[in-house]
């Protein structure tokens, strides 16, 4: 078995929140919509794997279960259990749904990543990097996020002020990402010449690397406005 990593807190907020702490298997096989004391399930068995797709909030008795091997019985499959997620989270956000406060929480979570938090000249890959940008806006528009989780979305915030300000992240972020092609067409960041497709090199003018470290500072200010856990500043890597 693959040695074990600790789930990162910021994901098991995430499943913890958007099940409400309901278990699925519960829900799914006895429409038991309470709230459980239990645990966050690897559903592929590899406790390594934390990508949010594989996780579920189950209850202690469900998760025992799911990780015992039937010895003649038909156990619990992946596809079942994952569809049980399903339900409970469409059940959720119709039935319970969170507080704004809780979903803009959510939401601007986001922004916790070294896309947004790394001083421009020490990002590792730059392609990755606008990749960031997009993932980031799909998430704050639809909570969706990459790896299969489904947050509340921004249209969830009944506050239209609050809303507002969510919208204010998201043209901050579609700026940041113009901003940075433009750089890359008037070739103030440029990719070495050293002929090779896949080298991950790229040479910045100073005016260009300090201009994208603005436009994020001014995005991350946005967001600790509305979540002091937002991260407020880039990390001091001196």
């Amino acid at each position: 078995m693959a040695n074990r990593k600790k789930i990162p807190p910021e994901i098991v907020a995430d499943i913890t929140t958007a099940s409400r702490r309901r278990c699925c298997i519960c829900f799914g096989l006895n429409q038991d919509n309470t709230e459980k004391k239990g645990q966050i399930a690897h559903l592929d068995h590899d406790p390594s794997n934390n990508e949010p797709d594989n996780l579920a909030f189950l209850c202690f008795d469900h998760h025992d279960q799911y990780d015992t091997p039937p010895s003649q019985a038909k156990g619990l499959t992946i596809e079942e259990v994952k569809r049980y997620r399903t339900e409970l989270l469409a059940f959720v956000a119709r039935s319970l749904p969170a507080p704004d406060a809780e979903i803009v929480t959510m939401l601007t979570n986001a922004l916790d990543r070294p896309a947004f938090r790394t001083p421009f000249r020490q990002e590792s890959s730059l392609e990755r990097f606008r990749e960031a940008i997009a993932e980031t806006i799909e998430t704050l528009n639809t909570g969706r996020v990459k790896g299969g989780l489904q947050l509340p979305s921004k249209f969830q915030i009944r506050d239209s002020n609050l809303r507002a300000e969510v919208d204010r992240i998201v043209r901050a972020l579609v700026t940041l990402r113009a901003t940075f092609d433009n750089f890359l067409r008037t070739g103030d960041i440029r990719r070495c010449d050293c002929g090779h497709a896949d080298c991950p090199v790229y040479f910045f003018e100073d005016d260009a690397a300090m201009e994208m470290d603005k436009r994020r500072r001014e995005l991350l200010r946005l967001a600790h406005s509305l979540n002091p856990n937002a991260p407020p500043e880039f990390y001091d890597f001196s």
